[in-house]
């Protein structure tokens, strides 16, 4: 059973997963200590059932009196009123708790997918989003059982004990053989739902992956691939669900009725020689097997959320491998005061600059420039992915792996990106995607720095000015699916105004813009080399034939 899932670091995974739900229960403390209440009052108004119940065979003992009858049974009625209150106050503080983890994970997310270092990060990591709901489902399923069992459990044991010390001793065989149900019949369920996990985001993956081919795949026609490679994910998930199941309802579940039927056996026999040899009443007997009955319950709900625990674990888990990713630890570096870069530009300088992804052949090494304030410079390098790493490793938003990247002889990798984002802006002409929003969301990002004319003067820079204004709702524009209502050429401009409209000092650009309508490309290029505008510019391309810059630096 073990081998299946060697691959799994079990100490290690547990280790993150307490981290995540010490910070939650730290974070949610306050909601955490009102559903516990609500759970201590529930246990309260649920212990005058036993009592009543007590009361009434002690009764019926000797003499039937409707009064006493009409009274024990109005007690009990306020008291399961008083009781049905407090479950709805704490469904719905479950309600609030599961709004409130859901946004704190979107939050969270949010924040720290900018932040990921690029040569970590796989765009399938941003599907552990979906943890967030299954997550919240895991809780509402189990958080006030696991308080009501505990709580509700307590407070009659705790009566139990009251009614005869003996009693103490089948309270420690009861939690005990539950425990062993827990840990010894549930044993590597935990495991198998993991493995489910990763088998179902394997599978997730798969079905992404046909999505982003659909041209290609409605070219070729039928594909036999698609179908077989979908059966036989499918097949692997299956079969795991169905060891789970094996498992958790074939083994524990069962092992936990069994275990039922021996508490019911135990209390009756236990309590019954309680009253034969005069320790007990047949009033408590009855108390006494209808709180034996509400534990036993219990205990049978608890078993049953296990699978909702495994999957609330696995959740933690995998939100635990996405927030693992490694950062730009800004929050670790000095940031230093924009106006410390004056108003004179910034003198951009890489020296012997080398870069590679991890387990990967360098992609350029030993890459030296200088490029001056206001300059216009090209470089030209062999491949798109050179390229493109260049221009992210001189605008700081990957680290070099050797070498240095300094803006006004201040090494980037020893300052917070902070320092320079309102200085230097960076337009990657490979990836021409817009985020959902509007027009006006795109470029400025919600920057408050940025004025409406700001906005204006960035669009009329890039010759989209008219083509917004002959929309019906211009700025307002809504953008969907990642802008495909724009033309390669609108997307691009968009994106070159977004990286203009704060006048930063630096741009560094990733390509030259050949998507673009010719006649336009050439005026916009006119314009950002023009010695009029006092930034300088990084042009990193393939193109021998670009011709704008002022001089050309080859990348070996």
């Amino acid at each position: 059973m073990h081998q299946p899932f060697a691959q799994y670091q079990l100490r290690d995974i547990v280790g993150g997963i307490l981290r995540q739900l010490e910070l939650l229960v730290r974070l949610e403390r306050h909601m955490l200590g009102i559903i516990a209440s609500y759970a201590v009052a529930i246990g309260l108004f649920m212990l005058c059932v036993p009592i009543a119940v007590q009361e009434l065979v002690s009764t019926f003992s000797f003499a039937v009196e409707p009064i006493m009858i009409f009274t024990l049974a109005t007690i009990v009625g306020l008291a399961l009123t008083g009781a049905a209150s407090f479950r709805v106050l704490q469904a719905r503080a479950v309600e609030t708790l599961q709004q409130r983890i859901y946004t704190r994970i979107a939050i969270a997310f949010t924040d720290t997918l900018p932040r990921l270092q690029e040569e970590s990060f796989l765009p399938q990591h941003a599907n552990r989003f979906a943890e967030a709901d299954l997550l919240t489902r895991a809780l509402v399923a189990m958080v006030a059982d696991l308080f009501n069992v505990a709580v509700v459990g307590s407070i009659g044991m705790g009566l139990l004990v009251f009614f005869h010390p003996y009693f103490l001793l089948y309270n420690v065989t009861l939690i005990a053989g539950f425990l062993v149900l827990l840990t010894v019949f549930g044993r590597g369920g935990f495991l198998i739902t993991l493995e489910m996990s990763r088998l179902h985001y394997e599978l997730y993956h798969w079905i992404q992956n046909i999505a982003a081919n659909l041209p290609h795949l409605r070219a070729a026609g039928y594909s036999p691939y698609l179908l077989s490679r979908t059966d036989a994910l499918t097949q692997a998930y299956v079969r795991v669900r169905q060891r789970r199941s094996d498992l958790l309802t074939g083994r524990q579940y069962k092992a936990a009725t069994l275990w039922q039927a021996a508490g019911h056996a135990g209390m009756i026999a236990t309590a019954g020689m309680l009253v034969s040899i005069g320790q007990l009443t047949v009033g408590q007997f009855a108390a006494a097997e209808l709180i034996a009955g509400n534990l036993l319950l219990n205990m049978d709900t608890l078993a049953r959320r296990m699978v909702h625990m495994f999957f609330a674990f696995v959740s933690f888990r995998e939100m635990n491998a996405f927030f693992s990713l490694p950062q730009d630890r800004s929050g670790h570096k000095s940031v230093i005061p924009v106006d410390d870069f004056g108003l004179a530009g910034i003198r951009v300088s890489a020296k012997n600059v080398s870069f590679g992804y991890p387990d990967a052949p360098l992609l350029f090494e030993e890459v030296n420039v200088e490029v001056a304030p206001g300059e216009k410079v090209m470089m030209l390098c062999r491949t798109n992915t050179q390229k493109t790493a260049l221009a992210k490793v001189l605008a700081g938003l990957m680290a070099p792996t050797a070498g240095a990247v300094l803006y006004n002889d201040v090494n980037l990798v020893e300052v917070d990106l902070r320092s320079v984002d309102s200085r230097r802006s960076l337009m990657l002409d490979s990836q021409p995607t817009l985020l959902e929003g509007t027009i006006e969301d795109n470029i400025t990002l919600g920057r408050p720095s940025i004025r409406y004319e700001d906005v204006q003067w960035a669009l009329q820079f890039v010759e989209l000015d008219d083509e917004i204004d002959a929309l019906p709702d211009g700025l307002s524009t809504p953008v969907t699916g990642h802008g495909g209502q724009f033309t390669l050429s609108q997307t691009l401009r968009l994106l070159l105004a977004r990286a203009i409209v704060i006048r930063p000092y630096v741009l560094i650009v990733d390509g030259t813009f050949h998507s673009m309508v010719p006649s336009v490309r050439e005026v916009i290029l006119r314009r950002l080399c023009s010695k009029d505008e006092p930034w300088s510019i990084i042009f990193v391309s393939n193109d021998p034939t670009f011709a704008h810059a002022e001089r050309r630096v080859v990348v070996g």
